[in-house]
């Protein structure tokens, strides 16, 4: 009988970790997705600096960023970084979901305050393509899955990024 009563116990409680645990591991693959963008956008702003020479992001929906250097004086772009999103996150914005509290851009998954496409110049800031300082969001999901929805954010000026996740209501850094 007691061996019963603990297999029951048991059972009842993997019956509510399991849904907990795939919610926990959405949850972080969201948060790594995030993390992955920021660091690849920052590792374009750091190469601009670095080369002196400005450095494209190309945005390939529904899962890739790309990084091409602006080859100076023709003009060409030559790839030199790829990102591909894991855990099936995309770029992607939910239409209902309101922008993140920098309110750089909340039309599209990738929206920016001038016209793209956007660059690091080689002073670390963000430029459209004329010439102005434009500043930025970039917004990840796996889609029908909100709660794993995130936005990462860039000041045009100081090239500074932040992460934002979303918690159901508000968005928090």
């Amino acid at each position: 009988m007691e061996a019963i009563i603990v297999a029951g116990i048991v059972m009842v409680g993997s019956a509510m970790a399991i849904p907990l645990t795939t919610r926990m591991i959405r949850d972080a693959k969201g948060d790594s997705s995030s993390v992955m963008v920021a660091t690849f956008i920052n590792s374009a702003r750091n190469r601009a600096v670095s080369e002196r020479r400005n450095v494209q992001l190309t945005f390939l929906p529904p899962d890739r960023i790309r990084l091409e250097r602006i080859e100076v004086p023709s003009g060409t772009l030559t790839i030199v970084g790829e990102l591909q999103l894991e855990g099936n996150q995309e770029l992607l914005k939910d239409g209902a979901m309101p922008d993140t509290p920098d309110a750089f851009g909340d039309a599209d998954a990738f929206s920016f305050t001038g016209p793209t496409p956007v660059m690091f110049t080689s002073d670390g800031s963000l430029i459209d393509s004329a010439g102005d300082p434009t500043n930025g969001t970039i917004f990840l999901e796996r889609p029908d899955f909100p709660e794993t929805a995130r936005a990462v954010t860039i000041s045009g000026v100081t090239g500074m990024l932040r992460t934002w996740k979303w918690r159901g209501s508000e968005w928090l850094q």
